[in-house]
């Protein structure tokens, strides 16, 4: 039975796992087909790690509560975003043949604030947006209008996490301060901060890992201390207000 193909792109394992196929490779000794993957699931910790899978491994069925069931299932609707795509482009792998990006930074795009569901998810997004949420606070005050935000809430939110970020790094952070200026206010890809810093990669993932980590625990004291919550909240409906919406 000839074996399905594999394309880059978003899988869900039978167990509900995501993960984003980066390439499939080849064994030089054995020729066996590889699949290069890595966990999808975000707000995870240890999403900088590459895993690999059999081919024949990724293209087998499993059974689940007796039925069989593809192992791995491609998301056709979930397309691929440019952050991954530059994620992985900068740790030395191509960019998918379907999806070609034109890397241009822009603080015109529209920023999203405060849309993390975990603390280690906004620390991340406060780190990779620091430098582009610089320059945007730096234009809006020069010409006296929202550029990349959509009203002064956002703006104000903004604001205030990136002056927390830049208290925080003087501060409790200060041991990360010089990884922090060459990630995210140098943006220095983690394979050239490596060697502007004279550290091995693996050193530098641990380290960012360690800062997503030590920051997240900043900004959840922050919220605990303020009696509010920064993070997205999901919308909760009472079953009566269900029914009334469906009448």
């Amino acid at each position: 039975m000839a074996l399905k193909r594999v394309f880059a792109g978003f899988y869900t394992r039978y167990d509900g796992k995501p993960i984003f196929v980066v390439r499939v490779l080849k064994d030089i000794d054995t020729c066996e087909s590889i699949v290069v993957c890595k966990d999808a699931s975000f707000s995870k910790e240890d999403n900088e790690h590459y895993y690999l899978i059999r081919y024949t491994s990724f293209c087998e069925q499993v059974e689940v509560d007796g039925v069989r069931r593809d192992k791995y299932v491609r998301q056709t609707r979930r397309e691929i975003d440019e952050g991954t795509v530059r994620e992985v482009y900068e740790d030395g792998f191509p960019e998918p043949k379907s999806k070609p990006f034109t890397y241009v930074d822009d603080e015109y795009a529209e920023r999203a604030i405060r849309c993390s569901r975990t603390y280690y998810e906004y620390a991340k997004d406060i780190c990779e947006n620091y430098r582009m949420d610089l320059r945007r606070y730096k234009l809006i005050r020069e010409r006296k209008q929202y550029i990349g935000v959509s009203n002064r809430e956002a703006y104000q939110a903004m604001c205030e996490d990136l002056a927390f970020a830049q208290q925080s790094l003087k501060t409790v952070l200060n041991d990360y301060a010089d990884l922090f200026r060459k990630r995210y206010s140098e943006g220095l890809s983690i394979r050239k901060a490596a060697d502007a810093m004279q550290q091995n990669r693996g050193v530098i993932e641990r380290r960012q890992a360690a800062l997503y980590r030590a920051f997240a625990q900043l900004l959840q004291q922050r919220d605990e201390a303020d009696g509010v919550c920064r993070l997205i909240q999901e919308m909760e409906y009472d079953p009566k207000e269900i029914e009334d919406l469906l009448e």
